[in-house]
């Protein structure tokens, strides 16, 4: 009996030792959770495992997050109860946000709807006032208790520094060929990007400047005011004559050269090769043959382009590009009305393909031209790359398709091509560059070729002449109206660059301009974001179909099998564990 007694408190003191040691154990984890928990509060840590890192902000983004030294406060106008789509892209903003937060506690946001709580007479006074900070809304159609209603909301974000403010369109427009799906999931790519330049842009303490050239024929200003408008924010616009100048202002860092139909004498050449020795940036947009709808439409029967001579063939060639004497037809085009007959008393057109207007792409991955609708151009030629002196990196951003093919001038232009359907045999000259990007240190037109005289007008305003250049950055476009837009001058109003009247869509000629732009001035690197990609990992409709019945028994029954197997498991042992 004694020795019952004995045994029994031996296991009452072995329980009662494991029940201390268990409960040491679970103290043991709690404190090292709750260590782990502060320290990690003040420890950013992750790991993003997805695979186009889509959770990760680029170098350049986190450098300029953690330069900030004040606040900067994001009000985004997404707010409320929206479709799954909508939904997606708002809380894509807020975990963008968050990371931005993350980096820099000076990045401050909130969430608000600007039409709640109020009044019909407000709300339309506060989407008055919206629209003329420049914040439109858009009109989503919502299914409430099987009713379908239309509501406004804002897709916008708007960054403040101080007295500043910029908009930000969190919403992609519509591209031709892209569901509704993936201009949302484009919108999301480009989140970053969005609000990093916008932030950025800001910050400036002073705008950067941009030179236009005139006295060339070039452009006039109300046949580019949509880009003066969109750029004016941001960028202090200047027109110059190369030809009233010895040498380009210091505070030019991009020139602009928009469609010129009149010789460069070579004064305004050495002038313009100067200012690229320098390290200044030159986007050059020119037509090689002179022609336009209006010369077509004024001949009865064909037209004959000729040759726009602006006298830069050599300084092209120096600088590693050749744009071609020819005209590029292409199957991947847009379309222009035409006559067809009378309808009573008027005119009965239709539209017709106009293979001179294609609807140029891109391969590159250049942030330039990354995530753009196609840009549509008419009467483009050919540019082609040389090899140069200096290393010159050489990137083609915008090409016709695979079906276009050239016609070499003279040639003869008529509407009688419309006439018949279209040979695809004879469109066999594919991807004809039409916009190419150079970046290096370029050789100057004018080594070993600089007189006496010239040297002596440079000695008088204390000048320098630089044989070679230090880092630069020339696009060459075989378009010079590429950023024109139609105006009415009668009302002065005028159309988005890149409307199509005729069509009435919005291209992506735009998007490619202002990104170049952006690409010149981008120093930071903030334009790598763009480049950022999310792929759309669409659902398998078919295999859904045929595998429905298997899928479901693995999310439904497969769960509580593993349940009762492992409460069988765990009984037994703990019946073997007491038995002993």
């Amino acid at each position: 009996m004694v020795e019952k007694s004995k045994e029994l408190k031996e296991k009452e003191q072995k329980i009662l030792s494991n029940k201390t040691q268990s409960i040491y154990a679970l103290a043991l984890l709690i404190g090292f959770c709750i260590v782990i928990n502060i320290i990690f509060s003040f420890v950013n840590f992750k790991i993003d495992l997805t695979e186009e890192k889509r959770f990760t902000l680029t170098p350049s983004t986190v450098q300029m997050l953690n330069g900030l030294k004040d606040n900067i406060y994001v009000e985004v106008l997404l707010e409320g109860q929206f479709p799954a789509g909508f939904k997606r892209l708002q809380e894509s903003t807020k975990d963008l946000l968050d990371q931005f937060r993350s980096e820099s506690p000076y990045v401050q946001y909130r969430f608000f709807d600007p039409l709640a709580l109020v009044t019909v007479a407000e709300k339309n006074n506060r989407i008055k006032d919206l629209a003329e900070d420049g914040i439109k809304p858009t009109n989503l159609r919502v299914m409430e208790e099987n009713e379908s209603t239309e509501k406004i909301i804002y897709p916008v974000a708007v960054v403040k520094f101080g007295s500043k403010s910029i908009p930000v369109n969190l919403l992609e427009n519509s591209i031709a060929g892209f569901s509704d799906e993936e201009v949302l999931n484009q919108s999301i790519n480009l989140l970053e990007y969005k609000i990093a330049d916008a932030i950025n842009k800001i910050l400036r303490v002073q705008k950067p400047t941009i030179a236009i050239t005139k006295g060339h024929g070039e452009s006039k200003p109300i046949e580019t005011q949509d880009l003066i408008n969109t750029l004016s924010p941001f960028y202090n616009l200047k027109w110059i004559s190369l030809d009233s100048m010895y040498t380009v202002p210091d505070d030019i860092k991009l020139i602009i050269m928009p469609n010129p139909s009149v010789k460069f004498d070579e004064k305004a050449k050495f002038v313009l090769d100067q200012f690229v020795m320098k390290g200044g940036d030159v986007m050059f947009l020119i037509n090689r043959l002179k022609i336009d709808m209006d010369s077509l439409r004024n001949v009865r029967a064909e037209y004959v382009p000729i040759e726009n001579d602006v006298n830069l063939e050599d300084m092209f060639f120096k600088y590693g590009v050749r744009i071609q004497p020819n005209l590029i037809l292409d199957l991947e085009c847009s379309k222009i009305p035409l006559v067809v007959g009378k309808l009573g008393t008027g005119a009965q057109t239709e539209l017709f393909k106009w293979y001179y207007a294609p609807l140029l792409s891109s391969n590159s991955i250049n942030p330039i031209v990354k995530n753009i609708d196609r840009v549509n151009a008419y009467w483009t030629s050919t540019v082609d790359t040389i090899k140069t002196k200096t290393d010159i990196k050489k990137t083609v951003l915008l090409s016709s398709s695979q079906y276009s093919r050239v016609q070499f001038a003279p040639v003869r232009i008529n509407f009688e091509i419309l006439r018949y359907d279209p040979d695809p045999s004879k469109f066999n000259k594919p991807n004809q560059p039409v916009a190419v990007l150079l970046e290096g240190k370029f050789p100057s037109l004018y080594e070993n070729r600089v007189s006496p005289d010239m040297l002596k007008t440079l000695t008088d305003i204390k000048a320098e002449y630089k044989s070679s250049g230090d880092e630069a950055k020339i696009l060459v476009v075989s378009y010079g109206k590429l950023i024109n837009n139609l105006y009415n001058p009668t009302q002065s109003d005028y159309m988005p660059m890149g409307y199509n009247t005729f069509e009435k869509q919005l291209y992506g000629n735009k998007d490619f301009v202002i990104n170049a732009i952006e690409y010149m001035f981008d120093e930071k690197g903030i334009l790598a974001a763009r480049a950022k990609e999310v792929k759309l990992r669409l659902l398998d409709t078919v295999k859904i179909k045929n595998e429905r019945s298997f899928w479901q028994f693995i999310n439904v029954l497969l769960p509580i099998s593993l349940l009762g197997l492992g409460a069988l498991f765990f009984n037994i042992l703990r019946k073997r564990k007491f038995a002993s």
